[in-house]
């Protein structure tokens, strides 16, 4: 029996040792996965608000999608790892499961992530962008029910200090070829130094080589194609290359997981066997144990 005893002790020490080892590598991996989300989703808010990539989705669909995915996925990552620290203590295999489920979820957006920002890539190095596509999503500026457009256009027209389309210098221009430019020969007041209600109009028709027009008159997407090339290409490499590594991290923490769930159950089983062993040990000394009653004694 102590042999019995003896071995169950250090099984179960063991177990403990192995189960420790796993909720460190487990939440080695969550601060890797939760500083990582937290730079994904500074990344994209950079990628929205400073180089205003999300508004041109006349161009190409991905560069609306590529941001948004990329926040979504840090908040969604950023909640599992908080998710993950929570239940790091608890040996639930239930809790623990839904770990290797969030994180093989987030595996899967990673890849796509990955796959978007490469399309991206290949979008600012080798295709053209379409003027028609341009001037279609200017024409609906002001117009009702396209408020969404008119508060992009004239949010890149202040920030970026530009006016129109796709060229410098009379990018402006660009604005003749709306119903704001062909029946008021004017630009939005988004693109005047001075924005006060009318000082746009007329402004479309005149010409570039005046000292001062008191509008901008470079392009937007002149301005931003310029940014895309030298600035957001390279950050998507380098964005490709680290959402691989997050991957990586992603489904070695899932298969992590899954041996410590296996390996919460084994124990059990064991742990079971060890105490029906027990039970059964000590029911077999007592059939051999003389029966007392108030008529015998020990003497």
């Amino acid at each position: 029996m102590p042999i019995v005893r003896g071995s169950s002790m250090m099984s179960l020490g063991t177990w403990k040792a192995r189960s420790t080892k796993y909720q460190r590598f487990l939440n080695i991996s969550n601060v890797f996965l939760l500083i990582t989300s937290t730079i994904l989703v500074f990344s994209s808010i950079v990628l929205i608000k400073f180089y205003h990539i999300s508004k041109l989705d006349f161009w190409s669909m991905w560069f609306y999608i590529n941001p948004m995915l990329m926040i979504a996925l840090g908040l969604y990552t950023f909640a599992v790892c908080v998710y993950g620290f929570l239940i790091s203590n608890q040996e639930n295999r239930c809790l623990v499961s839904l770990v290797a489920i969030f994180l093989s979820i987030a595996f899967l957006g990673q890849i796509f992530s990955v796959f978007t920002a490469m399309e991206l890539r290949n979008i600012i190095n080798n295709e053209v962008i379409d003027p028609g596509a341009v001037i279609e999503d200017m024409g609906h500026y002001g117009e009702v029910g396209y408020e969404d457009i008119t508060s992009k256009w004239d949010e890149m027209q202040r920030e970026l200090r530009c006016c129109g389309g796709l060229d410098f210098d009379y990018g402006y221009q660009l604005w003749r070829n709306t119903p704001l430019g062909s029946k008021h020969q004017s630009v939005p007041d988004s693109c005047c130094h001075e924005e006060i209600e009318g000082c746009g109009e007329g402004k479309a028709v005149e010409r570039p080589g005046l000292i001062s027009l008191g509008i901008y008159k470079d392009g937007c997407i002149a301005i931003i194609k310029t940014k895309l090339k030298q600035e957001v290409e390279p950050l998507m490499i380098v964005y490709a290359c680290v959402g691989v590594l997050i991957a990586i991290v992603e489904m070695i923490t899932v298969v992590l997981a899954c041996a410590y769930i296996a390996q919460i159950s084994r124990r059990r089983r064991r742990d079971d066997m060890f105490t029906r062993a027990a039970s059964a040990a000590v029911g077999n000394d007592e059939e051999y144990l003389p029966a007392l009653t108030s008529k015998e004694t020990n003497f």
